[in-house]
């Protein structure tokens, strides 16, 4: 079985691709992702923006690997402990006391969060930080170091799930041909793209070349009006996409 390399996060080139056209920094993305998983909302039911995609992606990541579930080996030392907190973060979770606000309920299960997370093993997380390169540091949030030593993954395999899942050229194919959205991880990067958890209130600042990108990728998603192929129509914006992301990453 080939072995994980914990210290290398491999990003995809769909994804390096659409932060280029939404102007995004990546480091940025993935840290809005990661803090706003929360054990709460893995939990939870009820819609919460941002953190149920975020939380429900771990969910989706473990359900993915196709494995019946192991038993976590960093809490093989604080197993009751672990379950009378999880218990506790459940309730809270499930509580559907009127009055009670969601934020309030997130915030009250801190307390148990912390506690698993300074009882547990740091197996998969021995560092608050991981290196996306040479550059950029991620932080690390209580919510997901628990939820890697939960599932027995390294928070390179989250991250990792996450960019996979996007690809704007098959969600624009999709749009263009009315089709519904099948990838809610794509809606939370959409989201990101849009405003959410970062400061969008600067305008963006577009470079001549970037202008023209834009006003081409307008051109040919009215072009594209007559391929009702999604595979073709994803295939043709992909090499647009990517005819720009060279342009402006020359190597």
């Amino acid at each position: 079985m080939k072995r994980i390399n914990p210290n290398l996060i491999i990003v995809p080139l769909e994804f390096k691709i659409a932060c280029t056209i939404y102007k995004l920094d990546m480091a940025q993305v993935l840290q809005i992702l990661i803090d706003h998983v929360t054990l709460y909302d893995t939990i939870c039911q009820k819609y919460n923006e941002g953190f149920s995609e975020a939380s429900r992606m771990i969910v989706w990541y473990v359900r993915s690997k196709g494995k019946i579930r192991v038993n976590s080996r960093a809490m093989r030392k604080c197993k009751q402990l672990f379950w009378d907190n999880l218990r506790h973060i459940e309730i809270l979770a499930r509580k559907k006391k009127r009055g009670w606000k969601t934020a309030t309920k997130r915030s009250y299960t801190r307390c148990f969060v912390e506690t698993i997370f300074r009882s547990m093993e740091r197996l998969h997380t021995p560092s608050d930080l991981v290196y996306l390169d040479e550059f950029s540091t991620l932080k690390l949030s209580k919510d997901f170091c628990v939820l890697c030593e939960i599932h027995n993954c390294y928070p390179k395999e989250y991250l990792e799930y996450f960019m996979g899942q996007i690809s704007l050229a098959d969600a624009h194919a999709r749009k263009g041909l009315k089709m519904p959205p099948d990838n809610a991880t794509f809606m939370f990067f959409q989201n990101i793209a849009n405003g959410f958890g970062r400061d969008a209130s600067g305008l963006l600042d577009l470079s001549d070349f970037e202008i023209d990108f834009y006003e081409k990728m307008d051109e040919i998603r009215l072009a594209l009006y007559i391929v009702r192929d999604l595979e073709e129509r994803t295939a043709i914006l992909g090499n647009h996409y990517l005819s720009h992301y060279q342009s402006m990453n020359p190597q």
